[in-house]
């Protein structure tokens, strides 16, 4: 099933679809605002996008781009006449503040760039001109939001899953004075674990502990059999007290397992002593905790992969957390 990470709060039963064009759909992760319709629409498997991160100064580029790249999903949106950027700008941030998504940066009109006027005004004009957006040979894609109005408004954020990263972009104008608002939105998505861009936070954690009940956490390393923590283990552990310090309710078993060599009973007293070794890391450095935590050894009774290679031996050498029932 798929997770509309970003509900606009303002979602109704009324939102009016059948005027699309054809074969356009909402990304799954950006929601409409109510009454809108998709005039424009393209999805490509890979593109390379500049989003801008950092206001112009007037009559110059941004000072600071994001360079972004993988499938892209590009809509543009016309929204029910009367609406306002201002309105339909604040729902979107409302949205993205409830889902935790990061905010890299966000303007409005002058504010851009420094300037109100018009023919100085090169923010929009360089974020949507045609040396940094391709429309896929449809030249009005981008047209609107490419000329200068007071009321304009654009935002970037990076939203991260525990397998995908999502770079978002919206930008809006109205198209005239007393004409309806447009708003185009840009997704970016990357496969995070395959590109090695996954990095792990307390979003990331909560989110496959709630989908899949318990996550693998890279990054924790011993001595070779011993349980003695090594130091760049903590940079893992942290985000753990992380999460369990931003979701108060949690509680979560801490498992410890190993690879087939040596004895099961050796093995069973190793990870046990492992999962207790992060157990009093993480109560030790960034939490009371108490009774939220159980550590577990389940030794070499639950491989990931086959044992017969020293590869699947390294994988199968390893810490979990598993989400408890409350």
């Amino acid at each position: 099933m798929k997770t509309k990470f970003l509900q606009l709060l303002f979602l109704s039963c009324f939102t009016v679809f059948g005027q699309d064009i054809e074969k356009a759909n909402d990304h799954e992760l950006v929601t409409r605002y109510p009454g809108s319709k998709i005039v424009y629409y393209f999805q490509k498997d890979y593109n390379e996008l500049k989003f801008a991160i950092k206001p112009a100064k007037p009559e110059k580029e941004p000072q600071k781009w994001l360079e972004v790249a993988g499938h892209q999903t590009s809509i543009v949106y016309e929204i029910p006449l009367g609406k306002s950027t201002v309105e339909v700008m604040k729902n979107y941030q409302d949205a993205f503040k409830a889902s935790n998504a990061e905010i890299l940066f966000q303007c409005k009109g002058g504010e851009c760039d420094g300037t109100t006027a018009w023919y100085s005004a090169k923010f929009f004009e360089k974020v949507y001109g045609k040396e940094n957006r391709q429309s896929n040979g449809e030249i009005s894609h981008y047209y609107d939001f490419g000329t200068y109005h007071v009321s304009q408004r654009y935002i970037v954020s990076k939203i991260t899953t525990s397998d995908k990263v999502y770079y978002v972009e919206i930008g809006m104008t109205p198209t005239y004075d007393g004409k309806p608002v447009k708003v185009c939105v840009e997704v970016i998505e990357q496969e995070a674990l395959q590109s090695g861009l996954i990095a792990i936070n307390a979003d990331v954690i909560k989110d496959k502990l709630e989908r899949e009940g318990k996550l693998i956490l890279e990054g924790i390393l011993f001595d070779t059999g011993k349980a003695t923590l090594k130091q760049s283990s903590f940079k893992v552990i942290e985000k753990v007290g992380d999460y369990l310090n931003h979701n108060p309710k949690a509680r979560i078993y801490i498992v410890g397992h190993t690879d087939d060599v040596g004895s099961l009973d050796a093995n069973l007293q190793l990870s046990e002593d492992r999962a207790g070794a992060v157990v009093s890391a993480l109560m030790n450095n960034y939490g009371d905790f108490g009774t939220r935590l159980t550590p577990m050894g389940v030794g070499s009774v639950c491989p990931i992969a086959s044992n017969e290679t020293e590869e699947g031996r390294m994988k199968n050498r390893r810490v979990e957390i598993v989400l408890k029932k409350k």
